[in-house]
This record gives structure tokens, C-alpha cells and sequence, in this order.
């Protein structure tokens, strides 16, 4: 029973609080982010774009995913200066691409490449983890289409 309550305990530790505050994210609370946050009585929003390349250039099975990642404030006033993207999911079914960002963490536009070949023509959700201090959020954008650049 020990071994159990061990297992079960530390199985919580590396999935995180799962509530939208939590600094530690684990993958299975990725996939239930909320589509907007509230941040000092602002809501945010995110926008994601995502595209392979199959120019003549590129490998006859095209090039590895790209994104370009921005949060957005619904009252388009300037973002906060101590708010920041410090980790991204690309989320297709089971699959998850989190590629790592830089040490410092991104202003609230992130832009990435080598990721896996998926699609083109597929629709894959998008988070992103919210940071200000010791304060964390997490943001979706779903179903957002893998489009083809030619």
C-alpha cells in the first residue's frame, strides 16, 4: 500500500497541480487549457500559425513544421512587459512537440522551426504557459491548420 501512495504521489509531482497556475505543466493538463486568461482584469488570447514548405527547394517530403506564436489582448492595448511565453505544445492527438526555447523566456511572440512532419491539411492545437514572476498561465488556440507553403 506504501509503494502505492509512493507511485501515486510522485506521479502527481511530475504531472503537476493540473490547475492553470501551476509553474509545472505536466503534458496531461496541456491538452484542457482554457482558450483565454484573464491577467490583471485583461483577457488574452493566443494566435498560432503553422506551415510546412514544398517549395521546389525543399525536400521531396517537405520540410519540418514551423510556427509563429503571438498572445494577443482583446482590449489591443500594449502587452505587459513582465508577462512572457516560457514553454509551447503543439498537441496533434497524442503526439506533442514541445520544442525548447531559448534560456530566457520569450516575449509573448515565439517563433519555431524543426518540428515533426505533420500534415500538411490537419488541424493540431496549440499551448502556450504564461509567465510573470512566480505566476503561471495556460493558453490554447485549437484546431489550428497545418498549412502548405509551395
Amino acid at each position: 500500500m506504501k509503494a502505492l501512495l509512493s507511485i501515486t504521489a510522485t506521479v502527481a509531482l511530475l504531472a503537476g497541480c493540473g490547475t492553470p497556475c501551476c509553474r509545472k505543466a505536466g503534458a496531461a493538463d496541456v491538452s484542457s487549457a482554457p482558450e483565454s486568461v484573464m491577467v490583471d482584469g485583461r483577457t488574452f488570447r493566443l494566435q498560432a500559425d503553422l506551415w510546412r514548405d514544398f517549395q521546389p527547394i525543399a525536400p521531396p517530403d517537405g520540410q519540418p513544421l514551423m510556427a509563429a506564436v503571438r498572445v494577443v489582448a482583446d482590449d489591443n492595448m500594449p502587452l505587459p512587459d513582465d508577462l512572457a511565453v516560457d514553454a509551447v505544445w503543439v498537441l496533434n492527438g497524442g503526439e506533442r512537440w514541445s520544442p525548447p526555447l531559448s534560456e530566457r523566456p520569450e516575449r509573448l511572440a515565439v517563433h519555431l522551426a524543426d518540428g515533426p512532419k505533420w500534415g500538411p491539411g490537419i488541424s493540431v492545437d496549440v499551448v502556450v504557459r504564461l509567465a510573470r514572476g512566480s505566476e503561471a498561465w495556460l493558453l490554447r488556440a485549437p484546431d489550428v491548420p497545418i498549412k502548405r507553403t509551395d
